[in-house]
């Protein structure tokens, strides 16, 4: 096992000026070798002209989530350019717990893209039967037929979100 992985890891997050998500995430990692981060992103069609591409659209504008080991005070190293602040807790930890934590944990484990899940629909109810939102239940809110997709509310962490996914509706037998 090597000495990185022997060191136990936290998560954060900083909030920053919308639209340097990327560039403040890189520059963390540059300052704090022993920092990853991550900007949640999602895939989205996009149709022009009759052709529908496939973009990577920041899921939550102004936040960078990062991973560090749990004692350390790296956040005192990160840029202050374009960045408003870490976010703490009322004790001044930066460090998120519960199913903040979880969501971070989980965002990591795909990078920070969320790609396409697939649905299916019963009713307005519908189940996502592949990616990383597999097995979530909720309910389409909006459909958007030209780009093949829909706004998707699930429950997640005690929390309502909306995703867009890609989707196939099912007839029923």
């Amino acid at each position: 096992m090597s000495e990185a992985s022997d060191v136990e890891r936290a998560y954060g997050c900083v909030f920053c000026v919308a639209g340097k998500e990327e560039a403040i995430a890189h520059r963390i990692e540059q300052v704090c070798g022993n920092v990853r981060t991550v900007v949640a992103r999602q895939h989205k069609r996009k149709s022009e002209q009759g052709k529908t591409r496939i973009e990577d659209a920041i899921l939550f504008p102004g936040y960078v989530f990062f991973e560090a080991p749990t004692g350390l005070e790296a956040v005192l190293k990160f840029p202050k350019e374009n960045v408003f602040s870490v976010l703490k807790t009322e004790s001044g930890d930066w460090q998120l717990y519960g199913d903040d934590a979880k969501f971070a944990q989980w965002l990591f484990s795909y990078d920070g893209l969320i790609p396409f899940s697939k649905a299916y629909q019963e009713g307005d109810l519908i189940r996502i039967i592949t990616g990383p939102l597999k097995d979530f239940e909720g309910w389409i809110t909006h459909i958007d037929k030209r780009n093949k997709n829909g706004k998707v509310t699930v429950q997640f962490c005690n929390r309502e979100i909306s995703v867009w996914l890609g989707f196939e509706i099912v007839e029923k037998v």
